[in-house]
């Protein structure tokens, strides 16, 4: 039972990155931890995550705002030491605490702006972009999601969906990749980690199939919500799971 819940769960994360672009690994990591009850979870989804964001690549390769991805990649990849010292040093109860309240507290705010139908703002390289990339390097790094606070930042500019998609997707291949050579070459994974990460590719996979048809079926405006119900409803678990 308890690794058809698994393997449901992954497909289901997996569909709904696929046709938001993000939440894998803010579905599945809490879910792993609670079903595993072992720190591997963050490993697992890190593996899984290459896997996924590999196979989105080819299809939204064209619509990457490259000058967007540039700025994040640099930030992220200054993040990535501070956060395997994070993984490996800290308890991630209270780091999980801060994401969790944090996330809220931004999805509440974007949501507020979207109800207000207020206008987004449009995306410039800087400061900022190098910002959310490092401190998402840093998540990444020590609990396998880089992806809320890029795309919390996206969400509220004018970029398209499908800039959005393929933004985040090119970021998870970079930033996953790196993560995962860093785990293997400072931490260690071990073959049983492997194994089970083998074992939930083909749910994986499929979820990624089903979620890129869904897609096609959802407008930006509705987009934009399920992003935000998204973030909200991740906050509020990892709090429970705490």
């Amino acid at each position: 039972m308890t690794w058809a819940i698994l393997l449901f769960v992954t497909f289901l994360a997996s569909a709904v990155q696929s046709a938001t672009g993000f939440a894998f690994a803010m579905i599945v990591v809490p879910a792993y931890l609670l079903l595993l009850g072992s720190a591997d979870a963050v490993q697992m989804t890190i593996i899984l995550s290459v896997v996924m964001s590999l196979s989105h690549l080819p299809k939204l390769r064209s619509n990457i705002p490259m000058d967007i991805f540039k700025f994040l990649a640099i930030g992220a990849l200054i993040g990535f030491p501070v956060g395997l010292y994070i993984y490996s040093r800290i308890d991630l109860t209270v780091l999980k605490a801060m994401v969790a309240i944090f996330v809220i507290m931004i999805s509440a705010q974007n949501a507020w702006a979207m109800w207000q139908r207020k206008k987004p703002k449009k995306t410039k390289a800087g400061k900022t972009l190098y910002l959310t990339g490092f401190v998402s390097g840093i998540l990444g790094a020590c609990l396998a999601m880089p992806g809320p606070l890029v795309m919390l930042y996206l969400s509220r500019t004018t970029l398209s969906k499908d800039e959005i998609r393929a933004t985040m997707i090119s970021f998870f291949v970079f930033a996953y990749i790196a993560i995962l050579v860093l785990q293997m070459v400072v931490i260690g994974i071990a073959k049983e980690t492997w194994v089970n990460s083998a074992t939930m590719i083909p749910a994986a996979l499929l979820g990624v199939l089903a979620g890129h048809q869904l897609s096609k079926k959802i407008d930006e405006r509705l987009f934009r919500e399920i992003i935000l119900s998204i973030l909200i409803l991740t906050g509020v678990m990892m709090l429970i799971n705490l």
